[in-house]
């Protein structure tokens, strides 16, 4: 996983779409560096003074080094908008679209694997970094700062609006955040819990991280074994939603295309017991988040 750097370079696939013209002006104002947007046929033009190109590899060559791409694109063009991306050397590219059929999912992340590629998403709200003026999509959406204070907690979140929830809990308890993320609620993501707190380990503005996960799939037991081997040393606090669930049959899905139990997998009491167990600071209540996240960061917990 990449943590983008400050001042990072970034453009808009699909930024002369709808979505793009609402998102731009936010992540200029907060001070994002979108150096350019690209849609076919439209080369030339501008969009809140971003210029624009007809290709990625166009914009690279006029504009020099860029570190990451946001997609503005529907779903069934995510894939292609994708390679053309890969092809063209970015190495961080967030996906906002939702729907992204499963078999395009599955060959992005495959590809991005073997391109060392960072894929955040299908369904990413965005990111966004208070202490290097970095905000990626919708997240926070036109004034960010009522919500996002700059701090030493990240927030990584399977919910868009809980990520911002969470932030906002944070700051009512006079905590802040370092890196706020959602990675996306789709059966298939291309970077999970896991990825994004080892790459945390390595970051020093982030002291601990929450999650928020829910019903389904099985990223919460891998954090687990993560904290346990040791590759996870910084503070873990984690919030699993979706209790009513245990009383309905397997195989329903809940909101999210990721969020369904299957077998016996994916049941939130499962996720909190694998997770207590590795150490991890489970919060029975969402009211319980901070007291947790000041706990942690006063003893250290997890700390090697």
């Amino acid at each position: 996983m990449i943590l983008l750097p400050k001042n990072a370079k970034i453009i808009g696939q699909g930024l002369t779409g709808s979505e793009g013209r609402i998102c731009l002006p936010t992540m200029l104002q907060y001070g994002t560096k979108v150096v350019a947007g690209v849609t076919p046929g439209k080369g030339g033009q501008e969009v809140f003074g971003v210029p624009i190109f007809n290709s990625v590899k166009e914009a690279i060559e006029t504009v020099g080094e860029v570190h990451a791409s946001l997609q503005f694109v529907p779903p069934l063009f995510v894939l292609a908008a994708t390679l053309e991306a890969i092809e063209a050397g970015i190495k961080f590219i967030l996906i906002g679209a939702e729907k992204v059929p499963v078999k395009d999912a599955a060959q992005i992340i495959s590809l991005a694997r073997e391109n060392g590629t960072t894929i955040v998403g299908p369904s990413s709200v965005g990111l966004i970094n208070p202490g290097r003026s970095l905000k990626i999509g919708g997240i926070g959406g036109s004034e960010p700062e009522r919500v996002y204070a700059r701090g030493e907690v990240a927030v990584i979140s399977k919910s868009g609006g809980m990520t911002s929830e969470i932030s906002l809990h944070l700051k009512n308890n006079s905590l802040g955040v370092s890196f706020a993320l959602g990675i996306g609620g789709e059966r298939l993501v291309g970077s999970d819990f896991a990825d994004w707190l080892i790459a945390l380990e390595k970051d020093p503005e982030t002291r601990a991280s929450v999650i928020f996960g829910e019903l389904g799939g099985t990223y919460e037991e891998r954090v687990a074994e993560c904290v346990r081997t040791g590759k996870i040393k910084k503070p873990v606090i984690a919030f699993i939603a979706g209790e009513f669930a245990s009383t309905l049959p397997s195989g329903i899905q809940f909101g999210h295309a990721g969020a369904i139990i299957e077998a016996g997998r994916g049941d939130p009491k499962e996720k909190r017991r694998i997770l207590k167990e590795a150490g991890v600071l489970v919060a029975e209540k969402f009211d319980d988040i901070a007291g947790l996240v000041k706990e942690a960061l006063a003893n250290n917990i997890n700390l090697a």
